[in-house]
């Protein structure tokens, strides 16, 4: 059969490759469209075209606050007749007898409107959306699309192309007139080996700048330089504002956390290492370091078999001081934590994980003597936060290691998530407390500022009010970090060099900058 996989602004969509290179193992005809790559900008508010585009579709956003103001991630870019038309164009050229889209929350709006499209100029083709959204989702999704897959995609498409007509696939909604016809679950398959390696470069093509342009294996930049690898589905956690509370249950009985053997990863590995051109790996599992036996037989195998640099995410109750300390001795150099926040309250009650603070130091100064380059990642916004809550995270983030990076998400709570409707007070802080406090973890990130000026800030009114003040501090801070690294190459000295700002000049400087921009 000839299948035509569209993915919406995610150029990586592993899923989608995977889906891609079992279809082709079972002898089908696969082409995959990228409808845009994925982007990350940063927008400022008064560039109100790009803010509204940001905002154009019909779910909040994915955001990071940063010193130069919000990301998005990624940004919908607007795309052109012209882009349209290719996409419908390369589809009908490629003769598709099915075209499979997969999506996200974010890109709903997208989807649709493809459908309608494909629906219009290309009658009788049916359109099957697949992905998180479509899982979770599944009846509103069946609004546009022809059918939905629900969960792991493999199988459940394999089945399709092998015969379009059956109307008893596990796995795939569909209507039948007025009704719903809900196909039983399709169980989790334990064995992840079965699966052959994404497929890259072979057939596919990616739709950005009004150009059709085919994706060569060759092309050196084609992975940024690090090849994202996946080496398991699900994770051990359940925190609610994720998926993984929701798709858990749906496989109750099932083992939801499974992993591909350390050989199939290894041999992947290999074979990319060969084919591009790469500095080296980035584990994109939402949990890496998992699994003593797994972690010890890859620690043993990996440099011998691969030998880049490497990095992935940790977590505490299940990440071991022994196991970093292996994969550091196997080349990991990256490590990545789901800090989240500093307050027991919060991670406990209202993000459903099993443990405070005292244990995410505990993992982050493992990480900090291994020598990793180390990044957090933090959750804002949340509307069951205090100031208290907001402060914990403060001095949490004064006494973790410093991070090289730290990745602040305000907070979406994404359809049907539990963290929508538990029964615990609200406190909805204003959105200009909460960016008072995003810049204050910016600032406390460096560890320049002592801690008692950086909480004797917490209590000062007016700055809450005018948090752009507080983000030129963070900015300057920043600047001067990074100049004093690159003129020194020597981050002791560029600390001491820093101090000499101190948050008394800082403010005099910022709410100098404030003052010349209003008057402008």
């Amino acid at each position: 059969m000839r299948v035509a996989l569209v993915s919406l602004y995610d150029d990586r969509c592993l899923g989608l490759r995977s889906i891609a290179a079992f279809l082709r193992e079972q002898g089908h005809e696969v082409a995959l469209l990228c409808f845009k790559r994925f982007d990350s900008v940063r927008i400022s508010p008064e560039a109100p075209a790009a803010w509204a585009q940001a905002h154009s579709g019909d779910f909040p956003p994915v955001t990071e606050a940063h010193e130069e103001g919000t990301i998005f991630c990624p940004y919908l870019h607007p795309s052109t007749e012209r882009e349209w038309t290719l996409l419908v164009e390369k589809i009908a050229a490629l003769r598709a007898e099915v075209v499979g889209v997969t999506l996200t929350t974010a890109t709903v709006h997208i989807a649709r409107a493809l459908t309608d499209r494909l629906h219009r100029e290309l009658p009788g083709l049916p359109v099957i959306w697949g992905g998180v959204h479509p899982t979770i989702c599944p009846e509103e999704c069946l609004q546009w699309a022809d059918r939905v897959c629900v969960g792991e995609g493999e199988h459940t498409m394999a089945e399709y192309c092998a015969d379009p007509s059956r109307t008893d696939i596990a796995g795939l909604w569909f209507r039948r007139g007025r009704e719903i016809v809900r196909a039983p679950l399709r169980p989790l398959e334990q064995e992840l080996d079965r699966f052959p390696f994404a497929a890259f470069g072979e057939n596919e093509w990616l739709i950005e700048s009004d150009q059709l342009i085919p994706l060569p294996a060759s092309n050196k930049p084609y992975f940024r330089g690090v090849y994202s690898i996946m080496t398991q589905r699900g994770c051990p956690f359940a925190c609610t504002y994720c998926v993984h509370h929701l798709t858990r249950p749906m496989h109750k009985g099932e083992r939801y956390l499974r992993r591909r053997s350390v050989g199939h990863v290894l041999a992947e590995c290999e074979k990319r290492a060969r084919d591009f051109d790469l500095t080296g790996f980035g584990f994109f599992d939402d949990l890496f370091v998992v699994g003593a036996p797994w972690i010890a037989q890859f620690a043993d195998d990996y440099p011998r078999r691969v030998g880049l640099p490497f990095g992935g995410y940790a977590y505490p109750l299940v990440s071991t001081e022994a196991m970093l300390r292996q994969l550091r001795e196997a080349g990991m150099v990256f490590m990545g934590m789901g800090i989240q926040t500093g307050s027991d309250y919060i991670s406990r009650e209202i993000y459903g994980r099993r443990y405070g603070a005292d244990a995410l130091l505990e993992l982050a100064g493992w990480g900090r003597q291994c020598g990793f380059t180390l990044h957090y990642e933090l959750l804002s916004n949340c509307p069951y936060e205090s100031e208290e809550d907001c402060r914990a995270t403060l001095r949490l983030l004064l006494r973790l290691p410093p991070p090289d990076t730290l990745c602040i998400k305000r907070l979406v709570i994404f359809p049907n998530l539990r963290i929508a409707a538990l029964d615990k007070p609200r406190p909805n802080l204003p959105a200009a407390t909460f960016e008072f406090y995003n810049q204050l973890y910016l600032i406390a990130r460096h560890h320049l500022i002592p801690e008692e000026q950086l909480m004797a800030l917490t209590e000062d009114a007016y700055l809450k009010s005018r948090p752009e003040i507080v983000q030129n501090i963070a900015l300057a801070l920043k600047y001067a970090v990074e100049a004093r690294k690159a003129a020194q190459g020597e981050r002791d000295r560029c600390a001491a060099e820093a101090q000499r700002y101190t948050l008394r000049g800082l403010l005099r400087r910022a709410k100098r900058a404030v003052k010349s921009r209003l008057a402008g």
